[in-house]
């Protein structure tokens, strides 16, 4: 037990600064293990592919491990593979970064990314990304969703009239000012009104207009629709 332990504490606070890379020195003081021990563990995360050193920059980052034994378990919902060639289709349409958010205690998660190859958005944003609440269109489709529909309580004291306009809509779109990007996000629901996914697209904002924000928002909510109807007939 000990030994797992220190593994996904090691993990742990690899994950946590995973793009730019972690240094020995740096996991010694997130984990507090004699050096010796780190050295010993890391040798066999390296091994098992769980986590990759690289010996240029000498940090320390996630292994594709992880990646692979995410997605076997993800692929064995059978919605999934029934899902993405009608996200495949609203990429290939709207030539725009369609993503797919699961949705989790205090954040989302992207599971699910389709790149249009002319898509002129060259900061994507990876699988497995999570979003803390309440930042981005897809986290206040889920609010609207808790908050609204399921009336939990508003713990991040989001705007109720703009959740509520949300419901109303169907959709939300919010710019990333930071990316230069404007998010559009719609919920995707089972027969039992549950909440089960959010898909966004992720547009350069300075390439639309308002006819293009109409047009993308319909193909969205279409996109939705035949989900839903897909997950109702399965």
């Amino acid at each position: 037990m000990q030994a797992i332990d220190r593994m996904m504490m090691i993990t742990k606070a690899i994950s946590e600064h995973n793009q730019t890379g972690v240094t020995i020195s740096q996991l010694t003081e997130h984990t507090e293990l004699a050096l010796a021990t780190l050295h010993r563990i890391l040798h066999s995360l390296v091994e098992h592919r769980l986590i990759q050193f690289d010996a240029t920059t000498k940090r320390y980052t996630l292994g594709d491990a992880w990646m692979q034994y995410g997605l076997q378990v993800y692929d064995q919902f059978d919605y999934v593979s029934k899902i993405r060639p009608i996200l495949d289709d609203l990429a290939e349409l709207t030539q725009e970064s369609v993503y797919m958010h699961k949705p989790m205690e205090d954040e989302s998660m992207i599971v699910e990314r389709l790149d249009s190859p002319n898509s002129r958005i060259h900061i994507v944003d990876r699988l497995g990304l999570r979003t803390a609440m309440p930042e981005g269109a897809a986290n206040h489709i889920i609010l609207a969703h808790r908050i609204i529909l399921e009336k939990k309580e508003n713990v991040f004291n989001v705007d109720t009239s703009f959740l509520q306009k949300i419901i109303v809509d169907g959709f939300v779109l919010m710019d990333d000012a930071q990316k230069e990007t404007v998010s559009f996000a719609t919920p995707i629901v089972t027969k039992n009104q549950e909440l089960l996914h959010v898909i966004s697209l992720s547009v350069l904002a300075f390439s639309l207009t308002e006819e293009r924000t109409e047009w993308l928002t319909k193909q969205l909510l279409e996109t939705r629709k035949l989900v839903e109807e897909t997950l109702y007939f399965m």
